[in-house]
């Protein structure tokens, strides 16, 4: 459950950080914009990956107080 948040939450702070980066670099003149893309779509990746992460803990946990009340 650790893993999946604090994949959730590092993926929150790439994306905070790269659409900031992207924002500024709009209104300052708009060079050098590839690297807050790529970290922009990482951020999401990750984002991704904690949710998922957590969704099947989530199930796990679900399933296993099912077989537990069950029995």
């Amino acid at each position: 459950m650790f893993i999946g948040r604090a994949l959730y939450l590092v993926g929150m702070a790439f994306v905070m950080i790269s659409a900031i980066s992207i924002i500024f670099g709009l209104f300052t003149g708009g060079g050098g914009s590839t690297l807050p893309f790529f970290a922009l779509l990482n951020g999401m990746m990750a984002m991704g990956v904690g949710d998922v992460v957590i969704d099947l803990n989530h199930r796990k946990r679900l399933e296993k107080l099912k077989k537990d009340k069950l029995e």
